[in-house]
């Protein structure tokens, strides 16, 4: 009988996660002989740093169409829940499966959203820096509100944001929410009033983005929807960087109507040295930590590992983005 030929496995974003071994244990254990390879690459440079791959592995460095032809593939599992590192159009006409790894950090990215909220309305950027420079002032911060007092939007609802929503209203925000894929009654049903766009832009103290990053939701959020927005609301982002149009969104918090905004995604990551977000007195900037504790970690690389095996082996597991590629393979 001839020999096993091994599944070739190649991580071509180890960086963080420079100890792989729950990966290359769990891809063991599902999918028998592998020969398994670290690469720190992405994008174009893939055709040169990786031979053949069976299936490639990325956290966020992009796995563009020529990626794919160069290796042959027939998987790309994202350790995320955003895809939108790989070109998933060019993955469904190869036949290629994309996955990610749903649920693994919703608790994590909904505490997040509701600290930066209560932090950014209590005005603790203000009074950080105020006391920072020696002050001892309670008036250094003029925005402050409680959350009995504020409405919390969310720009898409799904399971993060549900989330989010549960513990916000716990301290006490009304919650409305905009979600063109959901019914009016499965916004209800998930604790929020639906509203139009319009109503979300214009109601909402705080303002949480959750949307994955499209076309249509690139730049969504520019000066045209900042002018609208109420004197003295508070913009969160935890999704995509990109959402959002970063010129803006300065302005708006230099000159009205945004008293503060809290991101943990930037336009360009890691951002450069003198993106003004940074240093800016009324922002909470986090490095693209939202989805982070220990128990994530180990959630996203064991389960991660498990449903690019599954896909591997042609199930449509949860997880699968473009279950169409079974189709066209």
């Amino acid at each position: 009988m001839a020999p096993e030929t091994p599944v070739r496995i190649v991580h071509i974003d180890p960086d963080g996660f420079e100890d792989v071994t729950i990966e290359r244990s769990t891809l063991a254990t599902e999918l028998g002989s592998i020969d398994f390879e670290t690469v720190d690459t992405g994008g174009e440079s893939i055709a040169d740093d990786v031979e053949a791959a069976d299936i490639i592995l990325t956290h966020y460095a992009a796995v563009p169409a020529s990626a794919m032809d160069a290796t042959g593939c027939s998987v790309v599992t994202c350790y995320a829940t955003g895809v939108d590192n790989v070109d998933i159009e060019a993955a469904t006409e190869r036949g290629i499966p994309v996955t990610n790894v749903p649920k693994y950090c919703d608790e994590e990215v909904g505490e997040h959203i509701v600290t930066l909220a209560l932090a950014l309305r209590r005005g603790l950027p203000q009074f950080e820096n105020h006391t920072a420079d020696g002050g001892w002032d309670w008036r250094a911060a003029d925005a402050v509100r409680t959350a009995t007092t504020q409405t919390l939007g969310f720009f898409a609802f799904g399971r993060k944001a549900r989330v989010a929503a549960t513990k916000a209203g716990a301290f006490g925000f009304d919650i409305v929410a905009h979600d063109p894929y959901l019914s009016a009654d499965e916004i209800r049903d998930f604790g929020a009033e639906p509203v139009s766009f319009e109503d979300l832009v214009e109601n909402s103290d705080v303002l949480s983005l959750n949307a994955p990053l499209t076309p249509e939701t690139e730049a969504r959020f520019d000066a045209s929807v900042f002018d609208r927005m109420p004197r003295g609301s508070i913009l969160i982002n935890t999704a995509r960087g990109k959402l959002v149009d970063e010129a803006a969104l300065v302005d708006a918090l230099d000159n009205g109507p945004l008293a503060g905004a809290g991101l943990d995604v930037l336009a360009t990551e890691p951002p450069e040295p003198d993106n003004p977000l940074l240093h800016h007195p009324d922002t909470i900037v986090t490095p693209h930590a939202a989805w982070y504790s220990p128990g994530a970690v180990e959630r996203v690389r064991r389960r991660g590992s498990q449903i690019a095996a599954a896909a591997y082996e042609g199930e449509a597991v949860d997880g699968v983005v473009n279950p169409d590629a079974f189709d066209a393979a």
